[in-house]
């Protein structure tokens, strides 16, 4: 699915015991606290400031894990992961254990949810691993919770919901059972604003009314009220009042999760909101308010895909800066690492070209070879079945099979595969055909299933809609498949890479350029 979770960072929830003592302390109090929502900007300036005043690496390590947190709150993860990076440094050099468990957990929270699960599960091995040479025991139960927290979000990243709550379960006795370090009510809040929504994903309403309530009043004990968390609360309770039908409630809830998603500019706040609320005025018939959430909610999607290009230039950052460490002492090295670092450019480019390269292969080879079967279909209808006569068993007489055959064309000219619960028996039923014949002759001529057959026939309409109209050139993903007769946008991409050789998005991308090279006005 196209699945994004939030997890609202309870690893880097603001500490409860600060001393308040020194300047530091009361600075780093005030800016995770209160101006991370409230003034945000302010908020980054003082993380500067607070790098400039500290005195040792471990008031060090919480600022760039607090600045780390606020980047993330704007959706600017590759400056998020590069702070990261430099906390675990020193961390590394403090042989602190405690602080390499949370920061590495952090990594492993930020690269799942930007689609790189692989890399996230390899930064959680390492947090579990710097959480074996924790001696602090409230420390370790804090690290724990958190542990479970993320293996949670993996499973609900593979809609294992149940099995999600299983470990936050676990997590809530952890927290419960950690030092009075950690606020723990924040933490418990935001473990049942996730199992809330795991209930709701399992269609369990009770269950996810009663957590969200839970969680509701648990943010309001805790030393951060008015974290973005409070909207996820407000956004819950009102995909839960529309699924009980009880829309003004429903309403005033996404109203107050709106607020807190646009005065935050927390991302994933944002794109949950603005989904439920497109979700919201579609069931209650609001066209005019629709139009105007889904136009938002397309700019919010462009912007994350520059997002995730930033990302991986990152990759390629962190490489670089990384070969200039000490630069007069590993000079060779650096030559090494930045010769390997331009090789594997060029693969990575060479493969890119070469892929992209296959890909247009592929949908010329498609395009011709459906344009040349559309040919013979006109110009010799029968040839079909003679090529086939030499393989023909007594199954059926000739003269039946033809009449199948014919009613088959019949059937595609009319277009009525398009329809969404078409089945064999529907189809045979129709055609007035037993379903037998009618499979045995789609198998035989179309040498595919009916499965197969259907799915071919849609690819191949929308193809054709695709270049007869340029206008649909702009339309979503969704909607061409929903054209076509398909239920689900996942199973139309496997569905048309499978017939043409090449995804949706790269068969139209295709399409624009020959437009462009035959200056036909395509959308952009």
């Amino acid at each position: 699915m196209n699945f994004k979770l939030v997890l609202l960072l309870v690893s880097l929830s603001p500490f409860s015991s600060f001393s308040q003592d020194s300047e530091y302390d009361k600075i780093y109090a005030e800016t995770s606290q209160v101006l991370l929502t409230s003034n945000p900007k302010q908020a980054l300036k003082n993380t500067d400031y607070l790098y400039k005043i500290s005195k040792n690496n471990t008031e060090r390590i919480n600022t760039y894990m607090l600045r780390a947190k606020l980047l993330r709150q704007y959706d600017i993860n590759k400056e998020a992961i590069h702070s990261l990076v430099k906390a675990d440094s020193l961390a590394k050099i403090d042989k602190n254990h405690a602080m390499r468990a949370r920061i590495n957990g952090f990594l492993s929270t930020l690269y799942r949810e930007i689609g790189v699960p692989s890399i996230g599960s390899s930064y959680l091995k390492q947090a579990v691993n710097s959480s074996k040479k924790i001696e602090d025991k409230g420390a370790l139960y804090r690290f724990f919770g958190n542990l479970c927290q993320e293996l949670a979000y993996y499973e609900m990243y593979n809609h294992n919901y149940a099995k999600a709550n299983t470990y936050l379960l676990k997590g809530d006795k952890f927290f419960s059972n950690a030092g009075p370090e950690i606020d723990k009510s924040f933490h418990l809040a935001v473990n049942n604003e996730i199992i809330a929504k795991n209930y709701l994903a399992l269609h369990q309403i009770d269950s996810s009314l009663f957590f969200y309530e839970k969680a509701q009043k648990q943010l309001s004990a805790s030393q951060s009220p008015d974290s973005p968390l409070k909207g996820f609360i407000y956004n819950g309770l009102g995909n839960i009042y529309t699924g009980m039908g009880n829309y003004e409630t429903a309403l005033t809830n996404y109203t107050e999760a709106l607020k807190i998603a646009e005065s935050s500019k927390f991302y994933t706040l944002r794109h949950e909101v603005y989904s439920a609320m497109l979700e919201y005025y579609k069931k209650t018939k609001n066209n005019k308010m629709y139009i105007a959430y889904n136009e938002d909610y397309l700019k919010m999607i462009e912007s994350e895909e520059g997002n995730r290009k930033a990302i991986a230039d990152n990759l390629i950052a962190l490489l670089t800066e990384k070969a200039k460490v000490s630069h007069s002492k590993y000079q060779q090295k650096v030559f090494i690492i930045v010769g390997v670092s331009l090789l594997i450019i060029l693969i990575i480019a060479g493969i890119y070209y070469y892929k992209r390269k296959q890909d247009y292969k592929k949908f010329k080879d498609y395009i011709i070879k459906k344009d040349e079967k559309l040919h013979t279909a006109i110009t010799n209808p029968e040839k079909d079945i003679e090529e086939k006569k030499e393989a023909q068993k007594d199954y059926m007489s000739q003269e039946t099979e033809e009449s199948i055959l014919k009613s088959i064309r019949e059937f595609e000219r009319g277009e009525y595969y398009l329809g969404k619960e078409l089945s064999l028996n529907v189809m045979a039923a129709e055609l007035g055909i037993n379903h037998r014949y009618l499979s045995y002759v789609i198998n035989k001529h179309k040498e595919k299933d009916f499965a197969s057959y259907i799915n071919e026939l849609r690819i191949n309409y929308i193809v054709d809609c695709l270049r007869a109209d340029p206008a649909l050139l702009r339309y979503k993903i969704s909607y061409l498949a929903d054209k076509c007769g398909f239920s689900s946008h996942s199973r139309f991409t496997i569905t048309f890479k499978k017939v043409t050789g090449v995804s949706p998005l790269t068969f139209i991308t295709y399409l624009k350029e020959e437009a462009k090279e035959k200056d036909i006005p395509a959308a952009s």
